[in-house]
Order: structure tokens, then C-alpha cells, then sequence
């Protein structure tokens, strides 16, 4: 009896000793884990750059094509020729822009010579999200939709029969994606539309009433006395943009 206790007690202290240096063994093992995650996570941080949008505004060009809405078509995205524009983007915060931009562009429809004009936008832009590589702020994105609207100006439209260099007013409105590629370069992509206050982007078509006039240029006689009546020219491009004008430091408003 007394050997049978001294064995149990024989393996109950060997069984403490082994529990005891199996949650040493374990203790260091979760020690070591801790300080690897800890030593992992403090490299990452040290080594991860804080960067912000800090360009206060951008020069970029745009690709695409353009089609016309009015008197002579009445078919989205019918008879489209090439478009192309520049333009300059001076930024406000993350949210807020304002935009002018030069653009090329050509009306074009099925009886109607084409009339290449020449249109100057100023617009107010809006980002959905804060614009800006900002990885400490909570909704800033390096992507965001966006909306535009402003004013065009236009030139090469007709009065009469003749071409003239006068410009001619409408609204701009559109919408468009912004990405920012690095911290100097962006990618846009938008879709522009002026609805001028004018009915003669087209001109004189070579088809006519039986009395000579025009048919399809202003057919119903409401040139200037119907908005509604008015030409609508649309263009869709995408580009890239460079950044310039680096803002002041605000280094210290960000202290972690």
C-alpha cells in the first residue's frame, strides 16, 4: 500500500514538473509569437509612408469622341467623331474643384456637312469621396466618382449661312471617375454634355422645304423662343492629368 502511494505521488510530481515546463514552453512560445507580430507590425509602420494629396491643382488631356443632338439627329451616340481637350483643375479641398477646359469637337448628322467647333467649359466639380492618398483618414479614397456643371462658350457656329467666330453660351453638366495613379499622375474618365441656348450648331443641311428654306435647321420657325428646341453636343473621354503647385507643409497637424 505504501509503495503503491509512493508511486502515484512519484507520478504526480513528475506529471507537475513535465505540466510545468510544457507551460514554460508555451509561454515562450507565445512570448516569441507576440514580440515576431509586434516587431512585424512596428516595421510596417515605420517603413509605410504618410502621404496626402498635397498638389493644388492639375494640367491634363482627354481623348474620345462627340456626337450632336438636334434639328438634323435625334439618336444618342449616333454619327460620333473624334474629340480631344485640355484642361486645367485647380483644387480646393479633397471634395471641391473648379475645372476650364478647351475642347475640340465636331457636329456631325445624316444630311448635314460637318461643322467642327471649338468650346471653352468652366465647371464646379464634386468628388463623392475625399480625393487624396491618406491612409490615417477614414473615407479618403484614391478613386471617386464626381459631378460636374458651369458654363461653355462655343465658337464656329453659324448665323445664317455663314460660319461665325462669335461665341455662342449654353450649360455644361456631366459626370465622370477620377483615380489617382501615383502621387503625380491621375486618371479621369467623363462624360460632358452642353445644352447651348442657340439652334444653329448645324447650320444649313443640303435637304430642303419646297419653298428653299432649310428642313432640318430649325424646321418648326422656334429658333430663340423655345429652350426646349435648342442643339445639345455631348462628349465622352477619358484622360490624364499631372499635378502641380505643391501645397505648404501642414505636417503639423497630423501628430499620432
Amino acid at each position: 500500500m505504501i509503495e503503491t502511494i509512493k508511486f502515484i505521488c512519484k507520478k504526480c510530481v513528475l506529471g507537475l514538473i513535465y505540466h510545468s515546463n510544457l507551460s514554460r514552453m508555451n509561454l515562450k512560445l507565445i512570448r516569441f509569437i507576440f514580440l515576431a507580430v509586434l516587431s512585424l507590425l512596428v516595421a510596417n509602420l515605420s517603413a509605410q509612408k504618410f502621404v496626402k494629396d498635397d498638389y493644388r491643382a492639375e494640367i491634363g488631356l482627354n481623348g474620345g469622341g462627340s456626337f450632336y443632338i438636334g434639328d438634323a439627329n435625334s439618336t444618342l451616340f449616333a454619327n460620333i467623331r473624334p474629340s480631344g481637350s485640355g484642361y486645367f483643375r485647380y483644387k480646393f479641398n479633397p471634395r471641391l474643384a473648379l475645372r476650364t477646359e478647351l475642347s475640340y469637337a465636331t457636329v456631325a448628322a445624316t444630311g448635314i456637312n460637318d461643322n467642327s467647333v471649338w468650346i471653352g467649359d468652366i465647371c464646379g466639380e464634386f468628388n463623392f469621396f475625399d480625393l487624396e492618398q491618406n491612409p490615417y483618414k477614414r473615407f479618403s479614397k484614391t478613386y471617386s466618382p464626381y459631378i460636374f456643371t458651369g458654363l461653355c462658350m462655343m465658337t464656329d457656329v453659324y448665323n445664317g449661312q455663314l460660319k461665325t467666330f462669335l461665341p455662342e453660351l449654353g450649360l455644361t453638366f456631366g459626370l465622370g471617375f477620377k483615380v489617382k495613379l501615383n502621387d503625380k499622375w491621375n486618371f479621369n474618365a467623363q462624360w460632358s454634355n452642353r445644352l447651348m441656348f442657340v439652334d444653329n450648331l448645324e447650320g444649313y443641311s443640303n435637304i430642303k422645304n419646297s419653298n428653299g428654306t432649310d428642313k432640318l435647321n430649325n424646321p418648326y420657325g422656334l429658333n430663340g423662343s423655345n429652350m426646349f428646341n435648342n442643339d445639345f453636343l455631348s462628349t465622352f473621354t477619358i484622360g490624364i492629368s499631372y499635378n502641380i503647385w505643391q501645397r505648404n507643409c501642414d505636417c503639423g497637424k497630423h501628430k499620432f
